[in-house]
């Protein structure tokens, strides 16, 4: 095994496939925003978080499609990507672009992350409803199920970083009811219902697969109206009312949480593979 990747080196792969799939967004015309706290990190920091090794994107469910669609149609992309629609047996709500020349290992969440690379994360926003309390409604009709199936892909229970300790023993409860559903008819049952809805013709949405539930439903204008951001010294797309974005999923966004607080979501490690021709 090779030695393990360093944060920097980590990052600069990340940046390297964002700038990739900015590349084809811009082409394409495909919608897209820097998320969660990546687009926190922009706004905050210029970057990444100081204490974060991760990058999100969003894009609204039509623009996702298309440019899954468009990805696997191109032998050129120089990319890689896990969904379902490359896995049957892959039950994230997002898709991960990652570079096929790096490999993860994690004890703890799920198996296909030891089969794939350093990646980054595409969330698709979607169409709920045309008023927030009916919005609120339709996303929280998945709710249990979608906790359920994050903790299905978990290979054995782990205590969360970021989450209270009064938190865990619920975790704890839906890790061992997730031994016993199918992880696929889960998965299948909450995208069917959210890709019947057409996301440009209703007035709120939400990533229904995103961290912060119900902070995360918004009104579709949020997600549509783009502008640039920089972000490690380059220019990506951004929501232009991202202060309305991150005030309900951070509060007061511009204030540094705790200490204790500032830890890396992520327990992976990361590796160039080895090479065949030593």
């Amino acid at each position: 095994m090779n030695e393990e990747l360093s944060l920097e080196q980590l990052k600069s792969i990340e940046i390297r496939l964002l700038s990739d799939v900015n590349k084809i967004c811009e082409k394409e015309g495909f919608r897209y925003s820097l998320g969660g706290g990546t687009l926190l990190g922009a706004v905050r920091h210029g970057g990444f978080i100081p204490w974060d090794d991760d990058i999100d994107i969003m894009m609204p469910r039509p623009d996702y499609d298309a440019f899954i669609s468009y990805c696997l149609s191109h032998e050129e992309v120089p990319f890689k990507i896990k969904s379902w629609e490359t896995d049957k047996t892959y039950v994230d709500l997002s898709a991960k672009i990652y570079d096929a020349q790096t490999v993860l290992i994690d004890d703890n969440t799920c198996d296909y992350e030891d089969k794939i690379g350093v990646f980054i994360d595409v969330f698709p926003i979607d169409g709920l409803a045309n008023n927030y309390k009916r919005a609120k409604k339709v996303f929280n009709a998945t709710t249990f199920k979608r906790e359920l199936l994050v903790a299905a892909k978990w290979k054995k229970y782990f205590k969360s970083k970021t989450h209270a300790w009064y938190y865990e023993p619920f975790r704890f409860g839906m890790f061992l009811l997730s031994r016993f559903v199918n992880k696929q008819k889960l998965f299948d049952k909450i995208q069917e219902k959210y890709k019947k809805i057409d996301f440009d013709k209703v007035k709120f949405a939400a990533a229904v697969g995103g961290s912060y539930r119900k902070k995360e439903i918004l009104e579709q204008s949020v997600f549509t109206n783009l502008n640039k951001l920089i972000f490690e010294n380059e220019e990506f797309c951004a929501i232009a009312q991202y202060d309305t974005y991150l005030s309900s999923i951070y509060g007061d966004y511009m204030k540094l949480p705790p200490e204790e607080k500032r830890v890396s979501h992520h327990s992976f490690k990361a590796y160039y593979k080895e090479r065949d021709d030593k």
